[in-house]
């Protein structure tokens, strides 16, 4: 797998799996080594915590708006930025993360229910 980033668009890899892995990490250290496999779908919580966190910084370093609803979609979503990582700015990367960790979370609670 490749990646390629413009400016510091690695800090977009490197913000969503940080904050996902110090999620785990405090949970960890709060509820024990197991809480991660009895409740899996905590890891889609910790992508739903990085997904602003990655927003807030990529907006900051493209200098452009918190706004996530503007009515120029493709200007904000897939224009060029300077701090880009595979070719889309830093916060677009917010969205995946963000419908990841919402499947994850819903699908393992259905899980957990119908389980």
């Amino acid at each position: 797998m490749a990646f390629w980033w413009t400016g510091r668009g690695f800090l977009t890899l490197l913000t969503v799996i940080g904050v996902w892995g110090a999620f785990g990490a405090i949970l960890t250290l709060a509820f024990g080594s197991d809480v991660l496999d009895r409740f899996p779908w905590l890891w889609g919580v910790g992508l739903l915590l990085a997904a602003p966190v990655n927003w807030w910084a990529g907006s900051r370093l493209n200098k452009r708006d918190l706004k996530p609803f503007v009515r120029n979609v493709q200007w904000r979503y897939f224009s060029k930025a300077r701090h880009s990582f595979c070719g889309l700015p830093m916060e677009t990367w917010s969205v995946p993360a963000l419908a990841i960790g919402l499947f994850v979370v819903v699908a393992g609670l259905l899980e957990t229910v119908t389980g």
